[in-house]
C-alpha cells in the first residue's frame, strides 16, 4: 500500500476520457435494494448502454456468478454478435454496481520514450461508509488490473471516480463538499489532497467548486455538477428555478467557475437542470452531466423532459466528431447514479487521440 505522497513513478497523469480508450467497464445490476422498484427498467437501461456501447468499443461487464454469467451470455449474445466489438462477460463478485467509483482507474506513465499503462486502486469506502458491505467493490481493481495482466497500485486514499474529472492536461475539477469531507480522508487538508492528485493523477491546477445537487448521496460528485468536454471547455449545470434547493449552489459553482475562466485557459457553458424527479417519494440526482464519452460517440442521459432536446443540441454543437446518444436514464438515476456512475473506461495503450492533441487541435 502506497501513501499520496511518495508514488512508484515521478510522473503518471490521467487520461481525459474523451482520448482513445481500448473498452469500457460496466458492472451488471444485482443489488436488489439498490433498484426496488425500477429493477427491470434499470436492466432495460444498462442493456442499451451496453448496445450503444458496442458500436464504438469493447465492453467489459462484470456479473456476480456463473449462473448469471450465463443467462446474460444468451440475453446479450445476440445483441453482440451484431456488434462491430467484443463484448466480454466476466464473472466477478461486486457489492454493487457503481464501477466509476470502485473500478480500477488506468494512469499513463513514461516508459523510455513512450508510454505505458498502470492501474491504480485508491481506498473505497461506499461514499463515507453509507451502505455496508463494501469489501468486494473495493477489491474490484484488483480483478481488472489482473485480467489486464497490468501493474497494480494500491493508494491509501479515499477518492471514487465521480468525484473528479480532468481534462489530460493537468486540470482537475472537484468539489469541498467531496473531497474535503472527513467521512473520506479526515488526516488531510486541502494541499495535501491536491498534493496527492498531483502525485497520482499529474494534477497541476485544482479547481475546487462547491457542492452537489438535491438528492445525490455521494457528497457532490462532480460528474453531475461540471465535467471537461475538451481541454479548455467545461459544462456546468444551472439551475433556473430561484424555488429549487439547487439554485443557489449551482449558482455558487457556475460563478466559481467563471473566476477561474479570468485567469487561465477555459470556456464555460451552463446546461439547464431537468425538471425535478421524483420516484416512490424520492428525489433523485438527474442531471445531464452524468454523460459519458466513448470513442465515437457520447452518451447522455435523458429524463423525457422539455429541456432534452436543446441539451442534446448543445452536445451535438461541442462534439461536432461524435454520435450523440440520448439514453433514458429515469430509472438509473432512482438508484442514484446514471451512465457516468454505471462505467470506467479503460485508455488505449498507444497515445494516438490524446488531450495533448486536442489541445493543439483547438489552438490551430
Amino acid at each position: 500500500m502506497h501513501d499520496p505522497f511518495h508514488p512508484p513513478y515521478k510522473s503518471m497523469i490521467l487520461p481525459a476520457e474523451w482520448e482513445r480508450q481500448s473498452a469500457i467497464w460496466y458492472t451488471w445490476p444485482q443489488n436488489a435494494d439498490t433498484w426496488t422498484p425500477v429493477w427491470e427498467d434499470a436492466k432495460l437501461a444498462y442493456k442499451e448502454i451496453i448496445r450503444a456501447s458496442l458500436k464504438y468499443q469493447d465492453v467489459n461487464l462484470l456479473v456476480n456468478n456463473l449462473d448469471l454469467r450465463k443467462r446474460l451470455q444468451d440475453e446479450l449474445g445476440p445483441m453482440a454478435s451484431d456488434a462491430p466489438f467484443h463484448l466480454e462477460i466476466l464473472e466477478y463478485p461486486t457489492n454493487d454496481s457503481w464501477i466509476r467509483d470502485y473500478g480500477a482507474i488506468t494512469v499513463r506513465v513514461p516508459d523510455g520514450g513512450e508510454s505505458k499503462l498502470v492501474a491504480l486502486d485508491f481506498t473505497f469506502n461506499s461514499w463515507g461508509g453509507k451502505y455496508p458491505p463494501w469489501d468486494k467493490d473495493d477489491a474490484a481493481p484488483v480483478f481488472m488490473a489482473g485480467h489486464r495482466s497490468r501493474e497494480l497500485f494500491a493508494v491509501d486514499f479515499v477518492m471514487e471516480g465521480g468525484s473528479i474529472d480532468v481534462n489530460g492536461l493537468g486540470k482537475l475539477l472537484t468539489t469541498t463538499q467531496c473531497l474535503l469531507n472527513p467521512n473520506r480522508n479526515p488526516k488531510l487538508g486541502r494541499d495535501q489532497i491536491e498534493q496527492a492528485m498531483h502525485n497520482w493523477l499529474g494534477i497541476t491546477e485544482t479547481l475546487w467548486l462547491e457542492s452537489g445537487i438535491n438528492g445525490d448521496d455521494t457528497d457532490g460528485h462532480v460528474d453531475d455538477l461540471a465535467r471537461f468536454t475538451d481541454a479548455r471547455t467545461v459544462f456546468c449545470a444551472i439551475e433556473t428555478d430561484a424555488r429549487d434547493e439547487n439554485y443557489e449552489p449551482l449558482k455558487r459553482n457556475i460563478q466559481a467557475l467563471n473566476r477561474y475562466s479570468r485567469t487561465t485557459d477555459l470556456e464555460v457553458v451552463e446546461l439547464p437542470m431537468p425538471a425535478r424527479q421524483v420516484r416512490a417519494g424520492l428525489r433523485t440526482p438527474a442531471t445531464y452531466l452524468n454523460f459519458l464519452i466513448l470513442n465515437g460517440a457520447v452518451l447522455v442521459p435523458v429524463f423525457q423532459d422539455k429541456r432534452d432536446d436543446k441539451t442534446l443540441q448543445t452536445f451535438e454543437k461541442h462534439f461536432p466528431d461524435r454520435r450523440i446518444v440520448p439514453i433514458d436514464c429515469r430509472s438509473l438515476v432512482f438508484g442514484q447514479g446514471a451512465i457516468h456512475c454505471s462505467s470506467m473506461q479503460e485508455p488505449a495503450e498507444a497515445i494516438a487521440g490524446s488531450a495533448q492533441d486536442a489541445a493543439k487541435g483547438k489552438a490551430g
